[in-house]
């Protein structure tokens, strides 16, 4: 299987330089994560995700928020080379891009899913049971959305498991969900400045340095409010085929995988299910 099979031709590319604003419009209009990143002879520079521009918000110039050691393939090399690059960058997607390093195509983890996994039948006999990850962060339903988004990016995950008071999973909720209601507002700030021993006799007072900030705010509320109740789950035993058709059918990149009545036992992510393709 050739990348050029798979990958999504023609990406829209935001050109350096460039202003925040532009990007978010862009990130509206198109309804998707992150763009690649050119110079003004179309060469890539590297790739600009919503997450790094919402998350920096007093940053201004774009050429600052992104991320430039970007995963490049061609479109004629093999599938497993491109997962693999995937997965020891720990990145999301490779850009594709022809002799003179242009970006020609965009290859997602989700690409793979919708287009590979979900259509091959021979991976009915292979079980998520290899690939689950163990390990899984989760928020209380009570916690307010900025501790709930600092989670989110502290454990490196686009969803995260919302529990109740007894633990039980009643809930799921991804970076969307936390930044739509987000708002970036100018604030004002100030910070004490202090002398050494031997300025002390110059200052009287203590002087203060007053400063305006740009900040993300997020509504003063618990995350079970915007969270999404209706959780699609997964378990042990389930083949990657079948947990890529549910990845595809309900358009999310991550299953909860429970055992028994309900008890949250792992997490199964779209970047893990790929990695089948490397031991095939």
């Amino acid at each position: 299987m050739r990348v050029k099979t798979l990958m999504t031709k023609d990406p829209v590319v935001i050109q350096l330089p460039a202003s925040r604003e532009y990007a978010l419009e862009l990130f509206k209009k198109h309804k998707v994560r992150s763009f690649p990143v050119v110079n003004r002879d179309g060469k890539l520079v590297g790739i600009i995700s919503v997450k790094n521009i919402l998350v920096n918000p007093d940053e201004e110039q774009l050429a600052m928020l992104v991320k430039r050691d970007v995963p490049t393939v061609r479109p004629n090399d093999d599938l497993k080379k491109a997962v693999r690059k995937m997965l020891e960058n720990d990145y999301r997607r490779v850009v594709v891009v022809d002799e003179e390093e242009r970006p020609i195509g965009i290859l997602t983890v989700g690409d793979i899913v919708r287009r590979y996994l979900a259509k091959n039948e021979k991976l009915k006999d292979v079980t998520i049971e290899p690939y689950y990850q163990r390990n899984v962060s989760v928020v209380w339903h009570g916690t307010p959305l900025k501790a709930a988004l600092k989670a989110l990016l502290l454990c490196n995950a686009m969803a995260i498991p919302v529990i109740d008071d007894d633990g039980n999973l009643i809930g799921m909720v991804d970076e969307t969900d936390l930044l739509k209601d987000g708002e970036v507002v100018r604030v004002i700030k100030q910070t004490s400045l202090s002398a050494s021993s031997e300025e002390d006799w110059i200052l009287e007072a203590n002087p203060t340095l007053i400063f305006e900030k740009a900040e993300l705010q997020l509504p003063k509320k618990p995350v079970g409010e915007i969270m999404n109740p209706n959780v699609v789950v997964a378990t042990p035993h389930m083949s990657v085929y079948d947990v890529a058709q549910k990845m595809v059918r309900y358009e999310i990149e991550q299953l909860p995988v429970i055992r028994g009545e309900g008890e949250l036992v792992g997490i199964v992510r779209d970047m893990d299910i790929i990695k089948v393709i490397i031991n095939k």
